[in-house]
């Protein structure tokens, strides 16, 4: 009795979900870069100067069961608003809505069952610069990159192939002339160090190109169009690179309509289109790898 019992204890632990109610993805994305792609949907600034987000969780940003995150902790638990929560860290980080399970609602919906358990593994950090992210084996002390990729290996191990990576950084880049003029450069490496790190996976990379905002206005130094050149280059140089422009969201840069109150990130809305608008996407292009 007591070893059937051991038994059945036993196989309800190998064969549960997690506590947190998760089981395992079967196909995996993983969404990096900056502050919008981290989400700042429903983030607003008290009169006190503090940022908050105002909990409100729209039908697109739903919770689901068959949609996981890969959380701070490197398991994977069903997915909820925040997605970055306690990913992108910092006094002035503060995340809200973001693309990820707007993207995971229009995946499912589009491909049907051949989505299976969609993962996403956030890993966006907002005020990066691209030097931040890029393999560095002379510097030990850099681990930002290492840290990533091993974020990235990990979420596989229990069996799900990641599909694509989201990139949505530049901004910082863009506000100083010098690193603009790297930046082409900069983010060659990073893609080619990924894809020879993580080997012999495929990796699709669909890049959002970089807008103008209000943010680069306050920078006399700011070269927008060279970082915008440099994701096209890529996008030509690079096979398996697919590039989508943020000026073609639905946002107004006269009177702002789609930013949240600080005029250089997306509100709720626009967080919610670029979601879709990355599901679309890769289902245009890699859907038939699904």
């Amino acid at each position: 009795m007591v070893l059937l019992k051991l038994s059945i204890l036993m196989c309800t632990i190998l064969l549960s979900p997690s506590l947190s109610g998760a089981t395992s993805p079967t196909n995996i994305f993983i969404l990096a870069g900056q502050s919008n792609m981290a989400g700042r949907g429903g983030v607003e600034k008290t009169p006190t100067g503090e940022l908050v987000w105002d909990g409100k969780v729209p039908s697109e940003c739903q919770s689901d069961p068959s949609i996981l995150r890969f959380n701070p902790e490197r398991q994977w638990e069903i997915a909820h608003e925040p997605l970055h929560l306690g990913i992108d860290v910092g006094k002035t980080k503060t995340p809200g809505i973001g693309p990820g399970i707007p993207f995971a609602h229009q995946l499912k919906e589009k491909a049907g069952q051949k989505a299976g358990i969609v993962g996403l593994v956030p890993c966006a950090r907002g005020g990066t610069l691209i030097e931040q992210w890029i393999k560095n084996p002379s510097n030990p002390s850099a681990t930002f990159y290492q840290n990533f990729i091993e974020r990235i290996k990990t979420s596989e191990k229990e069996g799900g192939v990641v599909r694509a990576l989201f990139w949505y950084q530049g901004e910082s880049d863009a506000a100083m002339n010098d690193t603009a003029q790297r930046y082409k450069d900069n983010l060659k490496k990073f893609i080619t160090d990924i894809r020879n790190d993580i080997k012999p996976r495929f990796l699709p990379v669909i890049i959002v190109k970089i807008a103008l905002y209000d943010f680069f206005m306050k920078h006399d130094t700011h070269n927008l169009p060279a970082v915008r050149a440099a994701e096209d280059a890529v996008q030509k140089e690079l096979p398996d690179i697919i590039t989508i422009d943020s000026w073609e969201l639905p946002m107004n840069l006269t009177t702002f309509e789609g930013f949240s109150w600080d005029h250089g990130h997306f509100n709720t809305a626009t967080e919610i289109a670029l979601g879709k608008w990355l599901a679309d996407t890769y289902l245009a292009h890699y859907g038939h790898l699904l």
